[in-house]
């Protein structure tokens, strides 16, 4: 059995990305000592990939982590096995993540007299905002991401205090880091397993948002042909602005060699596969299994075949070809690397600690902009002078 010294070594050297300190995550660290954390519980759902291991590692430091719940789609051996000596629990399935989380604060909150929260990454626990208001001593909850937020939203009016990171202007700092890994690695599956180049092929990227547009912009300098697909008009008219292709959904659908979907929502159903083009690659970057209705592309094929990181469907008379089985291709290469992860972890840092300081009105809110501002201006003097 390693010690708890030397897992925490091996998780810095896991979480080096760009660089070894970016894996050390020194804003991070400078943030808990000059900003430290009352006494908290707190449960925390994550995508426990390896680049992940550094910031739970820290956050335990400053928090009593109650229960850490492993996205499992997102979950790796390695980080599973650094973590080893925290309370962690594998859900079965991703349909038990939320379920778990919550059961976890109810019993964090019997156990003491501390406040209870929970940080998560997706939404999970949206559904259960009710239940959880009526714990004693629950303080709220933090949200990373986009399509966590919309759940939040969703189930307004919130009867508990939820901060989200997600629309931040720091968090979409990340969008660059996610259009590229994305791009990445569908660069890399199409190298490996269709002996083909991305450059040689034309792309549709569904969704323009933060993410699609780094993802467009990446992927037009590296010489693709690209077009892009959103239904909101404004975002539309900026691809044109931009100088992207653009048309009718169902032109570009048949247009498109690759299809890389970025929207946050369901961007492809089984309904489309007649418009495809016959050996069409699909790809998600998005988290879950959002992008594509995989159940039914499953349900409508006449024939699958499933190898490695590749399934490949006969639909409609034509072959499909999906990676990743839908879900979320840049996870397969640690999703994103590089400093702005110290950027991103420490304003989630920043947002328990706001929810462990004091108790908060129901209802979405976000980190005060002048704490914004001071996290920028330390991140970027850590990582600015090279």
């Amino acid at each position: 059995m390693t010690s708890v010294v030397e897992r925490e070594s091996a998780a810095a050297r896991a979480g080096a990305g760009h660089a070894s300190r970016a894996g050390d995550l020194p804003v991070l660290r400078s943030a808990q000592a000059d900003w430290p954390m009352p006494p908290v519980r707190t449960v925390l759902i994550t995508h426990l990939l390896d680049t992940a291991v550094p910031y739970v590692r820290l956050l335990s430091r400053s928090t009593e982590l109650a229960q850490v719940v492993p996205v499992p789609y997102s979950a790796r051996q390695e980080a599973l096995s650094l973590l080893d000596d925290l309370p962690l629990s594998m859900p079965a399935s991703i349909e038990e993540v939320g379920a778990m989380a919550v059961a976890a604060a109810r019993r964090a909150a019997r156990q003491g007299d501390s406040p209870v929260m929970i940080q998560e990454v997706g939404g999970y626990c949206a559904g259960a905002v009710g239940a959880l208001a009526g714990v004693p001593r629950f303080r709220g909850i933090v949200e990373d991401t986009k399509q966590g937020q919309w759940q939040y939203e969703r189930a307004a009016p919130l009867p508990l205090p939820v901060f989200t990171i997600a629309d931040s202007p720091l968090k979409a700092l990340e969008d660059v880091q996610v259009g590229r890994s994305v791009a990445y690695s569908v660069e890399r599956l199409l190298r490996l397993r269709f002996y083909r180049l991305l450059s040689e092929r034309r792309v549709l990227v569904l969704g323009y948002g933060g993410i699609g547009t780094a993802l467009a912009e990446h992927l037009r300098r590296t010489g693709v042909q690209v077009a892009v697909y959103d239904p909101d008009d404004i975002r539309m008219s900026a691809a044109v602005v931009h100088g992207f292709r653009v048309g009718a959904r169902e032109d570009l659908l048949s247009w498109a060699e690759v299809i890389v979907g970025v929207s946050g929502h369901r961007a492809l159903t089984a309904g489309d596969l007649p418009r495809l083009r016959d050996g069409v690659v699909l790809a998600s970057g998005s988290s879950k299994q959002v992008e594509f209705d995989v159940e039914g592309m499953r349900r409508a094929a006449s024939s699958l075949v499933e190898v490695d990181e590749v399934l490949e469907l006969r639909a409609a008379g034509r072959t499909v070809y999906l990676l990743n089985d839908g879900k979320p291709v840049n996870f397969m290469e640690q999703s994103i690397l590089g400093s702005v992860l110290d950027l991103v972890y420490t304003e989630l840092y920043l947002c328990t600690r706001e929810l462990a300081r004091q108790t908060w009105e129901p209802g979405l809110h976000r980190l005060n902009p002048q704490m914004q501002r001071e996290l920028a201006q330390r991140w970027r003097e850590e990582y600015g002078q090279r």
